[in-house]
């Protein structure tokens, strides 16, 4: 159960595991079904790569909260019919707060054995912040979810420890599953420069590329303040910041009045065939963020052989090795110009760093790999 997939509304990363987790306990043998939001035109039941996708309508709200309430007790509704046909489920697997309600419902009315992935906490996605109102709500929602599960995935240790340390969760419930990459989509060569035209860069520029919302927790303001440093270095150096969100045109107006417009672009949400140019034609792939529970972008990057600069205190630390698949920094403009200017300074370095992440992203973190993690623990959740 989840509020997005690819084949309903996609809206972020969360979207990319559910679909491709599900794809993956398909193709081991596994019967499974997708209960998620249902799009314009889309119609209620689809049979995708194996997967059954139960498009679930209900009643929009102005409140978010009691929006997803709504759609908890559609996607409930619609996997009760579903079993009144078909039998019932052997697990059902939320993620993320906004399906709790109906994962809740499901556990305490029919008894079957429930997870619960948090992908992410309120708490960071605020930027490491307690706010009242909506908020506190839906930290009691995650909490609810770290209580009505048998078992609670977390995609990193760190997300693992600030989930434990937010909700009080009992080591035996946690479990680490981290998210996985589609590695065969990233392969193939273009041609560098056609694509740096698009954004009216140099052929030759070295580019950094930002991935990802336009949000604090994010962190896009910090790599911006760092550029006029790397500026010095790297004078025909550019950056790219791809997606969109309440910062965007604050990052604008900041270029503007630090005298960089010239080398920064601001293209907003893009086609994912076009973000996938951008991860080849780029020179390294900066994950500047605040908090990181995991960080598919650094696994995009790796799949695309490029060198990657994150910030410590999140899941992508986790991921890169230091000076092997790219560097660690801290979260300030200081250091994050220091890692990029370590990366465009030896190509020969950088180029070694892309190709020992490219390998990492084709092996330890496929698809295939967290699909035998996940289904190792719905068989140890069976046997309680």
């Amino acid at each position: 159960m989840s509020w997005e997939s690819l084949h309903s509304i996609p809206v972020g990363g969360l979207g990319v595991h559910v679909t491709e987790l599900a794809a993956a306990l398909e193709r081991q043998g596994n019967d499974v079904h997708v209960f998620t939001r249902m799009g314009a035109g889309q119609s209620n039941y689809e049979k995708i790569q194996g997967v059954h996708y139960h498009r679930c309508p209900f009643e929009f709200n102005p409140n978010f909260i009691t929006e997803m309430k709504n759609m908890s007790n559609s996607l409930a509704h619609h996997l009760f019919g579903v079993e009144r046909m078909i039998g019932p489920f052997d697990i059902v697997h939320g993620h993320d707060w906004h399906v709790v309600e109906a994962l809740a419902a499901i556990k305490n009315s029919a008894r079957r054995k429930t997870l619960w992935t948090c992908h992410s906490t309120e708490y960071g996605r605020n930027g490491n912040k307690f706010y009242g109102g909506q908020s506190n709500d839906i930290r009691n929602i995650e909490f609810y979810g770290t209580y009505v599960a048998d078992s609670v995935i977390a995609c990193s240790y760190s997300m693992r420890g600030e989930v434990q340390w937010l909700y009080r969760v009992p080591d035996w419930k946690l479990q680490v599953i981290r998210n996985g990459i589609q590695a065969d989509k990233y392969l193939g060569k273009l041609d560098a420069g056609d694509v740096k035209k698009k954004y009216g860069l140099g052929p030759i520029d070295p580019t950094i590329l930002y991935v990802g919302r336009m949000a604090y927790q994010k962190g896009p303001d910090l790599m911006l303040e760092s550029i006029p440093y790397v500026l010095r270095s790297h004078p025909t150096a550019r950056a790219i910041f791809v997606g969109d969100g309440h910062l965007k045109r604050h990052l604008e107006w900041r270029a503007w009045n630090l005298g960089i417009s010239y080398a920064t672009r601001f293209p907003g949400y893009i086609p994912d065939g076009d973000v996938l140019d951008l991860y080849k034609a780029c020179e390294t792939v900066c994950v500047p963020s605040r908090n990181e529970p995991f960080g598919l972008v650094v696994l995009e990057a790796m799949a695309s052989g490029k060198p990657v600069v994150v910030t410590h205190g999140g899941g992508p630390e986790e991921i890169v090795q230091h000076e092997v698949t790219g560097v660690k920094v801290y979260p300030n403009p200081g250091s994050i110009a220091w890692g990029l200017d370590y990366i465009l300074s030896d190509f020969d370095r950088a180029k070694s760093m892309g190709k020992n992440g490219k390998k990492l992203a084709q092996t330890v973190y496929s698809w295939d790999c967290v699909a035998d993690e996940t289904l190792e623990l719905y068989q140890k959740i069976l046997k309680q």
